[in-house]
């Protein structure tokens, strides 16, 4: 039986297979993904500080406020001073959040109101408010709320208003540039027109594994020619670009799952946290779905490795779903598979974790400018995955 070629394009809307080609030019770019934040400079005109904000200035708290949400304080047609419930759409989509931000100076306001112009470093956490932060909501005047120690901004501090924001609201280079044009290489032929495509990962068997909606392919072709791989196939341009394509150090990665998966355990040990990250990713996108284990099933956790964040969840999913398995790489999914099932395991399942100290001495609070987010310690997830009925046995 001849080896299936690579990538597979299927109809977003049929399903239904348009081609298969052996690899695709503009998939794994050289580049890091997402690109590393740029530190931006914002002025908080006309400020009132309160509450960390106002600690930092006058020196009796530190000059780093974690997080820091901007929110609308005068919308119109609103009452000044009233403040709306949490599910306002109008206040969602004129909400901005400022991540890992830094009191970097303050002076009188240059109007003599007695207030201040406070300069602070941060950056924007990517979201598509406010057109994608490039146009300044109509609001008169802005809140500020501090927030650090929880995993949402329940917790958050005020922090005193302003009259306006400089800064912040400007056109910026995209956090994850699409990639270059594309074109199949060692296509089947027959592809012709515009398409509107889902992109799957084929491995050797057969098994098809959808790639998901970031590595969608929206276009047209453009041009087809022989190509250099012999027999029919040929190579397709095409006018489409991947919204999120796959970094060149991915590649392995994947012509590992291509070729079966990992062969063994703790492949990814040796990885540093944006490598295991990477893993998790792949993992997730190959999971082979099957009916969860009977109830009853003990599982073993390989604690040796666990390091970061990201190796407790190569880990877990390797102690559910053997070597290379996924059990979620987000505490929302680890909720998912561990409460209601359909990852592997019959929930209410026993869990014991082998050399757990590894992870005790590792998993620490802090602040993770990976998730941007107060670090998952230790603790958290021993107290997260009992919450959610796991019988957790710490060795």
């Amino acid at each position: 039986m001849p080896i299936p070629l690579r990538w597979r394009l299927l109809d977003e809307e049929t399903r239904a297979v348009l081609t298969d080609c052996t690899d695709i030019d503009g998939l794994f770019v050289d580049g890091l993904f997402p690109a590393e934040p740029s530190y931006e400079r914002y002025t908080l005109v006309g400020c009132a500080p309160s509450g960390p904000l106002l600690a930092a200035i006058d020196g009796t708290g530190p000059a780093w406020l974690g997080n820091l949400i901007v929110e609308g304080a005068h919308v119109p047609g609103r009452p000044v001073g009233e403040r709306c419930e949490d599910s306002c759409r109008q206040c969602l989509d004129i909400m901005e959040e400022l991540l890992d931000v830094r009191l970097v100076g303050h002076r009188p306001a240059a109007d003599g109101s007695g207030l201040l112009d406070v300069d602070l470093e941060g950056h924007r956490r990517d979201d598509n408010a406010n057109r994608d932060g490039t146009t300044a909501p109509d609001v008169s005047g802005y809140r500020m709320i501090a927030w650090y120690g929880t995993h949402d901004a329940t917790g958050g501090t005020a922090a005193g208003e302003c009259r306006a924001v400089t800064g912040l609201f400007r056109q910026r280079a995209g956090i994850w540039p699409p990639g270059p044009p594309l074109t199949l290489l060692g296509c089947r032929p027959g592809l012709t027109g515009s398409l509107e495509a889902e992109l799957a990962h084929v491995r050797v068997d057969g098994t098809a594994h959808t790639t998901g909606w970031s590595r969608r392919v929206f276009g047209s072709v453009t041009g087809t020619r022989p190509s250099a791989l012999g027999g029919d196939l040929v190579d397709v341009t095409l006018d489409a670009r991947i919204p999120e394509p796959l970094a060149a150090n991915e590649r392995p990665l994947w012509d590992m799952w291509r070729a079966g998966g990992p062969a063994g355990p703790n492949l990814w040990a040796d990885l540093d946290r944006s490598g295991r990250c990477l893993w998790v990713h792949a993992a997730a996108i190959h999971r082979r779905h099957a009916p969860d284990k009977p109830a009853g099933t003990v599982y073993h956790l390989d604690g040796r490795h666990v390091t970061d964040i990201d190796g407790f969840y190569c880990a877990i999913g390797e102690a559910i779903n053997g070597p290379g398995g996924w059990f979620g790489g987000d505490l929302f999914w680890l909720h998912e598979n561990a409460a209601t099932g359909d990852g592997g395991a019959t929930p209410g399942f026993r869990l014991i974790w082998h050399d757990s100290e590894v992870a005790r001495r590792h998993l620490v609070p802090g602040y993770d400018r990976a998730t941007w987010l107060p670090a998952l310690t230790f603790d958290d997830l021993v107290a997260f995955l009992t919450e959610e009925g796991v019988q957790v046995e710490l060795r």
